[in-house]
């Protein structure tokens, strides 16, 4: 079995976290992976926590996560110019790019990942998670009202960004492939941190009056119950707006007199009522019931739910060990679990085949091998221009990811029904308040903030599978698309007779990708999910929130982004394995499995260690200060110092002088007389001044910043990289849109056409792709199988 990336050499000179776990995904895919590093070792082999929780030379768990898969060899950049010279795949994560990279052979790829890219006003500040979540809203949608603003758990964004580089360079690679055409390719932490939560904040805009200043979530006041409930053995997520067998699910709460509330039954509408009895129903009903039977019971109801589960929960549950979840390490004498696979491929899967490596281990045994280079002419296309994507996607993960590939080059056609349209258009909403306008004919289903954000680059079409006639269409149409996506149910494709099998009688080497909660096997395969759900099913939510509180889940359903990241990822990988193979391949991803990856070193931390991790706030296990600390004007401004030398820079110039504070270790077991030396100085400044001044002596600092705005009045950062760019929509008017979070240095984004309204390509679509002329076209809308209009 051919790996995705057999052949390919991939040169990791990164010292952070992002860049190296790029790296090793390239590794988890076959690539061969060599780390160079100096006598000192990458800097994750010193990031706690440590096995054993040993001192002296210990053997950090984060590095034997994010490294493995790799091979090491001793020395500098300049012992290893050879290596360098002729690799496939460079990784750097520092804005001093060195001469061996900058020389490299003009097909590889140089993948740079930075804290916020190689270019514009903030690229040689430092940055990390916590000062990348004030920057993009996450910090101010993660908190209770009048409570200081929360990162993400940590190393969310070192993660995230990974999988982005690893999506950016692994197109870049693939037009390699086929053309010659190397690139730079150039990431910023801080954009793809942006993709993450960027929907909510549009949706507000096209709302107006600031309504999701706090996220979907609104306000959050301590001791409100949801979005998680606390039951007799933890807590649980009741999805209660979307249940649409309502009186059958209150009545097995026994809430009878919510069961029959006809303001409530109806499912659309639902949230915009007070739902504040429901909520205090849930809270009285979860408090003395079982998480597991109330999951189970509403589920089965078809009345989505899903309980929080910790790193130890996740290693135990049966339904990632009936799929092979579950992998192991070495470290040491010691096997230690950790997650596995982000997406099961069927043709070229994901291995660990090979335990993170010491320093210098593989030196004499890593050959200089030259490689067959390609010389590129012209001007490059986007990576993936004549790769064409069928999408019966919807939301928001499945909808990101083939957006990603929209803006990668890629032509995507997304399928919807007239009877079902994307649940992100906002069906049976209106048109939305600041977006109206009197003087145009505007339909709802195109005028939704959500909708708008994620589908970029694509043609929708309108299409009845149900219809055999539809499924006729939809037949002679796929021998000329090289990607089938979904992330429905894993029944639904199959009822319609769509299966691996029968694509393969229409094309061979298609690739055929879904995404679902669970995935396609498994006891709760067919359980639904969302981002609501599977953060906590997850374990994400068991790590997030205020230090030593219980779990929450975050202000913005980030699991539907970083499954989105992941599917990317592994459609990427696919497309390189055909490359070489001429082989199609199934792929089946699941957002718990996608979103429980985030967690390996916790994971690992448990099951090396025994150590079960809960919430740490802003916090981090190594690094003080590291928190957000409120200034004038009621702001906070995030800081973080990680060496010894910023933190004598902020000492100076907040007036700090305590023997306390002489070391890391000594500004760690003294972290709240710290803080509060801290936040008496932060008091009195004010927060963007400041932040930049912080950030111009070496210190990571950031405001944190207010949601909306962002987004609407966009940091000059985003604007010099032409991250936010403004995009006109035929209906609603001009709006910052978020596109890739790399630039590449050889290739323009190109055109960005606006996220297509409802049916808006169907009578194109069908003419170029099956010869449907303007009668047969009409006879199709009214049979309803196509059209423009919603069928009620």
């Amino acid at each position: 079995m051919t790996k995705a990336f057999q052949g390919i050499r991939v040169i990791d000179l990164s010292d952070r976290h992002a860049g190296a776990y790029a790296a090793r995904m390239f590794g988890d895919f076959g690539a061969d992976v060599i780390l160079i590093e100096d006598a000192r070792g990458h800097p994750l082999r010193h990031e706690p926590p440590f096995i054993n929780n040993e001192s002296g030379t210990p053997e950090s768990l984060l590095h034997h996560y994010v490294n493995w898969n790799k091979r090491s060899v001793a020395g500098n950049i300049e012992d290893h110019r050879d290596l360098i010279a002729n690799a496939d795949v460079i990784v750097t994560t520092s804005t001093e790019i060195p001469d061996a990279v900058l020389q490299r052979s003009p097909d590889s790829v140089h993948l740079s990942i930075t804290p916020h890219g190689l270019e514009g006003p903030l690229a040689e500040f430092p940055g990390n998670n916590l000062t990348t979540c004030a920057r993009v809203g996450w910090s101010a949608i993660n908190r209770y009202v009048d409570e200081p603003p929360l990162q993400l758990p940590l190393h969310q964004t070192g993660y995230i960004s990974g999988v982005a580089g690893f999506v950016g360079a692994a197109a870049a690679l693939f037009r390699s492939g086929s053309s010659g055409h190397g690139e730079c390719v150039d990431v910023s932490e801080m954009e793809a941190m942006a993709n993450t939560c960027a929907p909510w904040a549009e949706l507000g805009l096209f709302i107006g009056g600031n309504r999701m200043a706090h996220g979907p979530n609104g306000k959050r006041d301590r001791g409100r119950a949801g979005p998680l409930w606390k039951t007799q053995n933890g807590a649980i997520n009741f999805g209660y707006g979307d249940w649409a067998f309502w009186e059958e699910a209150m009545n097995f709460l026994d809430l009878p007199e919510l069961a029959k509330d006809p303001e409530l039954i109806p499912v659309l509408g639902r949230n915009q009522k007070d739902t504040r009895p429901v909520r205090d129903g849930l809270e009285e009903a979860a408090a003395s019931r079982d998480k597991w039977e109330l999951f189970h019971g509403l589920v089965q109801r078809r009345c989505i739910a899903g309980v929080v589960q910790n790193a130890q929960e996740l290693l135990e549950n049966e339904h990632l060990r009936s799929r092979d979840y579950i992998v192991s390490t070495q470290i040491g004498d010691r096997r230690v679990q950790a997650p596995g696979a982000p997406a099961k491929l069927s043709a070229t899967p994901w291995s660990l085949s090979r335990a993170a490596p010491e320093i210098g281990e593989h030196d004499g045994d890593v050959e200089t091998t030259v490689r067959k280079r390609r010389h590129g002419t012209g001007t490059p296309d986007l990576p993936l221009s004549g790769i064409r994507v069928l999408a019966f996607t919807q939301a928001w993960a499945g909808t990101f990811a083939t957006q990603l590939l929209g803006l990668l080059g890629a032509d995507v056609v997304q399928i919807e029904s007239r009877m079902r349209p994307d649940v992100w258009r906002g069906a049976g909403a209106p048109v939305p308040p600041a977006v109206r306008n009197p003087d145009i004919k505007q339909n709802p289903l195109n005028n939704n903030g959500m909708y708008n954000t994620v589908n970029l680059n694509k043609r929708a079409i309108t299409l009845d599978m149900a219809n055999p006639r539809g499924r006729d269409m939809f037949w002679r149409m796929i021998p000329k698309f090289d990607v089938l996506a979904d992330n429905f149910s894993p029944h639904v494709m199959g009822n319609w007779g769509v299966t691996m099998e029968a694509l393969r009688k229409h094309r061979k080497d298609i690739i055929f990708a879904s995404v679902s909660g669970y995935g396609a096997t498994g006891p709760l395969a067919e359980y639904p999910a969302n981002g609501a759900t599977t953060e906590p099913m997850a374990g994400l939510s068991s790590i997030h929130g205020y230090p030593g509180e219980i779990a929450q889940n975050t202000g913005g359903l980030i699991p539907d982004p970083i499954s989105g990241y992941y599917l990317t990822a592994a459609i990427l990988a696919a497309l390189n394995h055909r490359q070489r193979t001429g082989e199609g391949q199934r792929i089946d991803a699941a957002m718990i499995e996608a979103v429980a990856v985030q967690l390996g070193d916790a994971m690992l931390e448990f099951d090396g260690n025994g150590n079960l991790r809960g919430p740490s706030g802003n916090h981090h296990p190594r690094i003080a200060p590291h928190n957000v600390y409120r200034t004038k004007g009621d702001s906070w401004l995030a800081i973080a110092a990680e060496t010894d030398e910023a933190f004598s820079a902020l000492a100076q110039l907040a007036g700090i002088n305590d023997d306390r504070f002489a070391s890391m270790a000594l500004r760690k077991s003294n972290e709240s007389a710290l803080d509060e030396a801290i936040s008496k100085w932060a008091a009195n400044v004010d927060a963007d001044a400041t932040a930049v001044e912080l950030c111009r002596l070496g210190i990571a600092a950031a405001r944190v910043e207010p949601f909306e705005e962002i987004y609407q009045e966009p940091n000059p950062q985003f604007v010099a990289r032409d991250f936010l760019r403004p995009i006109t929509h035929p209906e609603s008017g001009t709006h910052y849109m978020p596109m890739v979070p790399w630039l590449y240095q050889d290739t323009p984004r190109g055109t960005i056409t606006h996220a297509p309204c409802f049916g808006q390509h169907s009578r194109v679509v069908f003419e170029e792709e099956l010869g449907v002329g303007l009668e047969e076209y009409k006879e199709l809308e009214e049979l309803g199988i196509t059209g423009t209009e919603r069928l009620r």
